[in-house]
C-alpha cells in the first residue's frame, strides 16, 4: 500500500475551505447521515460457482466488485442494501457440505463480505457440486429480511446441469414461497444448449432472467479528470483515522487495509472504485462493530472501553483524552472525505459526459455488466432514483 506524506492538507485547505464557504461537501468532522432516509431493504446475494469449469470468473467478479459497490452508493434514497455471498465448486469446501461455503451473511458491512471473498485463492481447482444444493444454502441459511416490501434477489452464476443430482425443483417452491427472484448467469465457457436451456428455465420458474455471460471486457479508456496522486494520498491518510477497538477491532482494521491492498494490485481502476466507495454512505458509519469514530459519529461511545482491546499509547489515555483523539479524528476523516468527495464529482461528471461510451462498459454482457444494470432496474421498480 502506498503511503504519503501529509502535504495534502496544505495542497488541499484553499480549495476545501472554499467549498465549505459555498456549502459543496458537510463540515469539517461531519461524515453523512446515517441511515435516516433509507429506502426499502435491497437483499442482494452472490451464488458464484468457482470450479474448474469457470476458470476467470472469480477474477472478474472481484476486479469490479467495488464498481459494483459504487453503483448502488448512487441510488436515492440511500440504498438500505445488503450483501451475502456463497461460492460453490471448491475442494476445499469439503464433501459434508456438498462443496458449498458461505462466505459472508447478508450483511450492510461491505468490507465484512468483501474481505474473506478476496482471500479465496484464484486457482483452477476441478471441483464438483449440485446447484440445488447451492441454492438450498443460499435460500435458507442467510439471514434475509422479514420486511414484505423487501426486495431479495439471488444472482448465481456459473455452468454445469442445472437439474443434476437433488435438481432445482425443491429450490425453486422455497424461492417462491419466499419471495426470492433469481436471476441465472450463465457463463459461457463451452457451448452446452442442455444446460443453458436449464439454466433459463430456472430463472423464469422464480421471477428473474437468464444472461449468457463472458470474460471479454470492452477496451475503453478512462481520462482522469482530476489529481489522481491526490486521491491515493486521500485514501492513504483516511485509514489513518480509524481507531479500532474490541476483540474484533485490529484484525478488522488490518482486513480494511488487506483489501485496499488487494485493490491496489488489481489495477489503477479497481483502487480508485474502492477509494471512491470508502467515501460513500454505504460505507462511512457501518464500522460502528469496530471503529470508535464511527462509534462516536453515531452517538454512541461510551467513557468504559475497554483499553486492552486499544492500539499503543492509547491504552493510557484517560476517558476524556480518549474522546478528544478520537474527535479529532473524526475532524480529520471529514476533510478526506470530503477530498474524495470532490474528486468523485468530478469523475462522476466525466463519465455523464461519455455516458454513451460508457453504456458498453457498465452495461455490458458481463458480470459486472449484467450486475449493474438488473441492480438498478430492480431498485427503480422498488421506488429507487438512480443518480447517473
Amino acid at each position: 500500500m502506498r503511503f504519503y506524506p501529509s502535504s495534502i492538507i496544505v495542497r488541499f485547505i484553499l480549495p476545501f475551505f472554499l467549498a465549505l464557504l459555498l456549502g459543496w461537501f458537510p463540515a469539517v468532522g461531519q461524515t453523512v447521515d446515517q441511515g435516516n432516509n433509507l429506502g426499502v431493504p435491497l437483499d442482494i446475494v452472490f451464488l458464484i460457482d468457482i470450479s474448474g469449469s469457470t476458470g476467470g470468473i472469480l477474477t472478474s467478479v472481484r476486479d469490479k466488485f467495488w464498481e459494483l459497490q459504487n453503483e448502488m452508493s448512487r441510488l436515492t434514497p440511500t440504498a438500505n442494501y445488503r450483501l451475502g455471498i456463497v461460492c460453490m465448486g471448491r475442494p476445499s469446501f469439503k464433501k459434508e457440505n456438498n462443496y458449498i461455503k458461505v462466505i459472508s451473511d447478508l450483511t450492510d458491512d461491505i468490507d465484512a463480505a468483501a474481505a474473506p471473498f478476496f482471500e479465496i485463492k484464484d486457482l483452477t481447482a476441478p471441483g464438483n457440486y449440485h446447484l440445488g444444493y447451492g441454492l438450498d444454502v443460499a435460500l435458507n441459511d442467510l439471514s434475509w429480511s422479514k420486511n414484505p416490501d423487501a426486495l431479495k434477489v439471488i444472482f448465481v452464476t456459473g455452468n454445469g446441469r442445472a437439474y443434476s443430482g437433488p435438481g432445482c425443483s425443491k429450490a425453486i417452491k422455497t424461492a417462491n414461497e419466499k419471495g426470492i427472484i433469481i436471476h441465472s448467469l450463465y457463463f459461457t465457457a463451452y457451448d452446452n444448449k442442455v444446460e443453458q436451456d436449464e439454466w433459463r428455465d430456472l430463472a423464469s420458474a422464480c421471477g428473474g432472467k437468464y444472461f449468457p455471460i463472458g470474460l471479454r471486457e470492452p477496451n475503453i479508456q478512462f481520462d482522469k479528470p482530476y489529481d489522481n496522486d491526490l486521491l491515493l494520498e486521500a485514501c492513504a491518510m483516511i485509514n489513518t483515522t480509524y481507531v479500532p477497538y474490541g476483540p474484533e477491532g485490529q484484525a478488522r482494521y488490518k482486513a480494511q487495509t488487506s483489501l485496499d491492498e488487494d485493490a491496489e494490485l488489481q489495477g489503477e481502476n479497481p483502487f480508485e472504485a474502492r477509494t471512491f466507495f470508502k467515501a460513500t454512505e454505504l460505507y462511512q458509519g457501518e464500522n460502528q462493530s469496530w471503529d470508535l469514530v464511527d462509534l462516536l459519529i453515531a452517538g454512541k461511545m461510551k467513557d468504559n472501553i475497554n483499553r486492552k482491546y486499544l492500539h499503543g499509547v492509547l491504552q493510557h489515555l484517560s476517558d476524556g483524552e480518549l474522546r478528544l483523539h478520537v474527535t479529532e479524528m473524526s475532524y480529520e476523516r471529514g476533510e478526506y472525505i470530503s477530498i474524495i468527495k470532490m474528486l468523485t464529482t468530478k469523475r462522476e461528471q466525466y463519465m455523464r459526459n461519455v455516458r454513451e461510451k460508457m453504456m458498453l462498459y457498465r452495461y455490458g454482457t458481463t458480470f459486472f455488466g449484467v450486475m449493474n444494470r438488473t441492480m438498478v432496474d430492480m431498485a427503480v421498480s422498488k421506488g429507487y432514483v438512480h443518480e447517473y
